[in-house]
């Protein structure tokens, strides 16, 4: 399908401008690129759609037609789009050490960019380093100086480099300001950030299960979601709507009604039609900037319901308005094609930020990370009954969303960060294993000891543990104890076998003493034998202590049990016929046994508009769409897909794939596909 309504849609959009992040200068520039075929489109915004607010900039098969869409009172995405930190940028984007420990894209550099950290040096605090006269006091141009390089072009082009690199970017006559009346850094605002990169990894991507260690590097879940949204930092997108670059929104004085075009989008009709056909029809879940002025807040619609719908006179439909009464709708709003109206009134929910130290998988609780809008707007059909535009009415004229749109796959972000190897990480992070104790032997080593902290030195102290024993440690865990009268001053590191982990490093304040069990994955797999260094600093005076234990717990005899998968394909190629509603139809016949844990599915489509395309997996009576008319003009289908639909089934028997190209002008082959189940 190349041809609508004489608009032919050129999408590679690229969302760098549509962000929690900096306005772009040209508002144009939020535009999907168009050509025009048969004239030139609407002239300004009407209340039936123009072509900004069309429907079909979606290059989705929509259905228009009020009757058949009135009956999908209630939608929501199958997929749960997870939820993540929008990494500010006066935080420094993913850069920022969250929890004390190097950043997300510092471990990258770490684990892929042979990057050696220096945990001595801090970087930027705009709080703490923010002196009296509001101007950044130290720049910390040591830390920046020996950052990777995937860290260093994070912080510079998507961080808070601004905040000192001794320019004056806000021209008010201050260099490196670090907060004023106006509540910027030296230009930066607190709302800007990555929140136009995490909506579509976290529409597009499964959620990580559980931290992986990488060469040597643990990333935790919410370093694995901050790399993901690094990469999507660009992302391929269709879009409906303008953005509204508006401080404050004007209104006419008599009806309320917004005057800027762009800040009147998204068009209400338009809204309804995307919103019951992505999550009503189709189970899908599409992005929103839910707000209609300057500052652009990107997330994630996860549903919607119907509370109220009903007709409505013309005469109704104009008080509603607070138009004129006795002049013709058409006339007063431009709508020569609507013969009726209806009342609609709707919740909408979307996912909101979550703080990145939530590390755990957010999706198993998405009603806390779940925020409603209420919405309440006149729709226009046109005499045979579909939905051609619509206005907003009441306080939701100001409210609702200033544009949709809809990720299609990442575009590049850091040149620094491979998108591959963040997804072996993700991978990593949900591929399921099961650690079963097989007469597991637990082994102590080490014990009480009187070791003198010296206060205030640099070098600190060093106590060796020499083990003998050569063992390979499947589970370990240090116990640690320390009399302190100010824990707050102290650094603790224990080293063995080339690897060094920080224990405690100057948290605790005023606090006396530590007495903690820190269970660390680092070293597993290493021998147990040679010498463990504990390495004590005190880093402030007048206070002083000792180390009175060092224990450690060895779990060594655990095996790691991969569960059982079967693989099985199909590689004989088919060819898909043009403008088809039967399509084809191929199959595996599946003779293992077992009953489904998980289910992997790999297609492999070539066509040369796979918006024409669905996809459907079917086995024992149950349905699985894979592919429903997304993606528009794009080439191919070659993609993974992983569904618990089928979870407790039996595996064995006949499975099929079948594939409909149901509009014509383009074709397209399936050359195979493959089936991965985990028994």
């Amino acid at each position: 399908m190349k041809k609508l309504a004489g608009i032919l849609f050129v999408v590679a959009l690229s969302l760098a401008f549509v962000a929690c992040s900096e306005e772009t200068s040209d508002p144009t520039a939020a535009q999907p690129k168009t050509t025009v075929e048969d004239g030139k489109p609407g002239a300004g915004k009407e209340d039936a759609w123009n072509y900004t607010n069309d429907p079909r900039r979606f290059e989705v098969a929509f259905e228009y037609k009020y009757d058949t869409l009135k009956a999908n009172t209630v939608g929501r995405a199958e997929q749960l789009p997870w939820p993540s930190d929008y990494w500010a940028t006066v935080e420094d984007s993913t850069n920022v050490r969250y929890q004390d420990q190097l950043s997300p894209v510092e471990k990258y550099d770490q684990a892929f960019n042979a990057w050696v950290p220096n945990m001595d040096l801090k970087p930027l605090d705009l709080s703490a380093d923010c002196g009296m006269n509001d101007l950044v006091e130290n720049r910390k141009d040591d830390y920046y100086a020996q950052l990777g390089k995937a860290a260093i072009w994070q912080h510079k082009n998507k961080g808070n480099f601004k905040a000192r690199d001794g320019v004056d970017n806000d021209n008010d006559g201050k260099i490196d300001e670090c907060r004023n009346d106006s509540g910027d850094y030296d230009g930066m605002e607190s709302w800007w950030g990555l929140c136009h990169a995490w909506v579509p990894a976290a529409i597009l991507e499964p959620e990580p299960a559980k931290s992986v260690t990488v060469n040597g590097v643990e990333f935790t879940v919410s370093d694995i979601k901050a790399l993901m949204i690094t990469s999507y930092d660009r992302s391929s997108a269709l879009m409906l709507g303008g953005r509204c670059n508006a401080k404050e929104i004007v209104r006419d004085k008599d009806t309320g009604r917004i005057t800027a075009d762009e800040c009147r989008d998204t068009n209400a009709g338009a809204f309804y039609v995307v919103i019951t056909n992505m999550l009503g029809i189709r189970k899908r879940a599409f992005a929103e900037d839910r707000t209609a002025g300057y500052q652009v807040w990107n997330q994630p619609v996860l549903g919607y319901r119907i509370l109220e719908e009903r007709t409505l006179t013309e005469a109704e439909a104009i008080t509603l308005l607070k138009g004129k009464a006795g002049e013709a709708y058409a006339k007063q709003y431009n709508s020569p094609e609507v013969k009726s109206w209806r009342y609609v009134k709707m919740d909408t929910d979307y996912i909101t930020e979550a703080s990145n130290d939530n590390n755990g998988v957010l999706t198993r609780s998405i009603e806390r990370f779940t925020r409603t809008d209420h919405y309440e707007m006149i729709l226009e059909l046109k005499g045979t009954g579909e939905v051609v535009g619509g206005e907003w009415i009441g306080y939701t004229q100001e409210t609702h969303p200033d544009f949709l749109w809809l990720p299609l796959r990442y575009a590049g972000g850091n040149p620094n960060v491979s998108y591959g190897q963040v997804k072996q990480l993700l991978d990593l992070s949900l591929k399921t294993e099961v650690t079963e104790p097989v007469d597991e032997a637990v082994l102590t080593f080490g014990g009480d000891v009187d070791v003198k902290i010296p206060d205030n030195k640099p070098a600190g102290v060093k106590h060796t543990l020499t083990v003998a024993d050569d063992v390979v440690i499947s589970s370990f865990t240090a116990k640690l104890a320390i009399e302190h009268t100010y824990i707050g001053d102290l650094k603790v590191v224990l080293e063995h076998a080339g690897v060094s982990v920080t224990l405690h490093d100057k948290q605790g304040g005023g606090n006396n003493d530590i007495n903690e069990s820190y269970e660390l994955s680092n070293f597993n797999g290493k021998s147990t034998k040679g010498d463990w260094l504990l390495t004590v600093t005190d880093t402030a005076a007048r206070d002083t202590g000792s180390i009175k234990n060092l224990t450690l717990h060895v779990g060594a005899g655990t095996t790691t049990v991969t569960p059982d998968l079967v693989t099985v394909s199909n590689t004989t190629p088919v060819a898909i016929p043009d403008e088809d509603a039967k399509g084809i139809s191929s199959a595996i016949a599946v003779t293992d046994t077992g009953t489904i844990k998980g289910l992997k599915l790999t297609v492999d489509v070539t066509h040369t508009y796979i918006g024409d395309v669905t996809i459907s997996l079917m086995h024992d009576g149950q349905t699985q769409a894979v592919h429903t008319h997304e993606g528009g003009s794009a080439d191919d289908i070659k993609k993974s897909f992983t569904y618990s639909t089928f979870n407790g089934s039996a595996l064995k028997g006949n499975w099929s794939l079948a594939v409909i190209d149901d509009v014509g002008g383009d074709t397209g082959t399936l050359n195979s596909w493959s089936l991965e189940f985990t028994r």
